[in-house]
């Protein structure tokens, strides 16, 4: 469901972001709300500090993190769960070696990646530290893509700022120029209103981008993060009971001390 309130909240605030900029008289979009030039600055002066402040091969988090609170959902523990439980089973039968021919099998990578570690490793001190380090990599790399997004949320609302200032900066010379021009003062008020219109429009733009997209894609990519870090603390807790061949029973009791108290019941019941 996380995937679906994330289009819902975008669908949500599109549509309350054309009502207000419609003009109640006649139905149609306000024109001052459209300026190429100001959207440019905005996006193009927010991009153009991404690339001096990370490196070519993070800029992927941009399109990563886009596509990642479209397109996934929290990482289900209930599922992690019952999947060690079961590798439990499989190797009180047969033996560790059994585990060796479910590494093809198993759909997530961290217990896959887990798997193989307590295959190679018989010290419990290196392998505890193999895992630890894996998940410690994924949380950097995962705040990292947060701080991008954060970091472009500060980023567009400064070039929204600027944008206005260059607006302000043209409108008054301009007008500056054509003084001498015996310029109607009713028209160079009118002229001014205008210009100040299309000035502020771009500080519109960086406010707009900056809290509809930017801040809310760094927060639910963090929700997505901590699902995920809470995921793999099942996963190290549960090889390390495969690791000390405890019975099934013990390997799920000591799993569901990650869970809270519904989701722990609605798992005892499964069981």
């Amino acid at each position: 469901m996380s995937k679906s309130a994330t289009i819902l909240g975008l669908l949500f605030g599109l549509i309350i972001l054309l009502l207000s900029m419609v003009d109640p008289q006649t139905g149609k979009l306000i024109d001052a709300f459209l300026n190429w030039q100001g959207l440019l600055v905005v996006l193009g002066g927010t991009f153009a500090a991404v690339l001096i402040n990370y490196p070519l091969s993070q800029l992927g988090c941009i399109f990563n993190g886009f596509t990642k609170v479209l397109t996934s959902e929290p990482s289900d523990v209930t599922r992690t769960i019952e999947r060690i439980e079961e590798l439990s089973h499989q190797k009180l039968k047969g033996g560790i070696l059994v585990l060796e021919k479910q590494i093809d099998q198993i759909d997530d990578p961290f217990l896959r990646f887990s798997i193989s570690q307590m295959l190679i490793y018989n010290d419990e001190g290196l392998l505890m530290a193999s895992l630890r380090n894996n998940q410690h990599q994924i949380q950097l790399r995962h705040q990292q893509c947060q701080e991008l997004f954060h970091n472009m949320a500060s980023y567009a609302p400064a070039f929204g700022m600027m944008g206005t200032v260059m607006g302000l900066i043209i409108m008054m010379t301009a007008h500056a120029s054509s003084s001498s021009a015996m310029v109607d003062s009713a028209n160079m008020l009118a002229g001014l209103m205008n210009g100040m219109g299309l000035a502020l429009v771009t500080t519109f733009y960086g406010v707009l981008f900056a809290n509809l997209l930017f801040v809310p894609i760094a927060g639910k990519l963090k929700v997505l993060s901590e699902a995920e870090l809470l995921k793999n603390e099942v996963i190290i807790k549960g090889i390390q009971s495969l690791k000390h061949s405890h019975s099934p029973i013990l390997v799920r009791e000591s799993l569901l001390t990650f869970v809270n108290e519904r989701t722990k019941e609605k798992l005892v019941q499964s069981f």
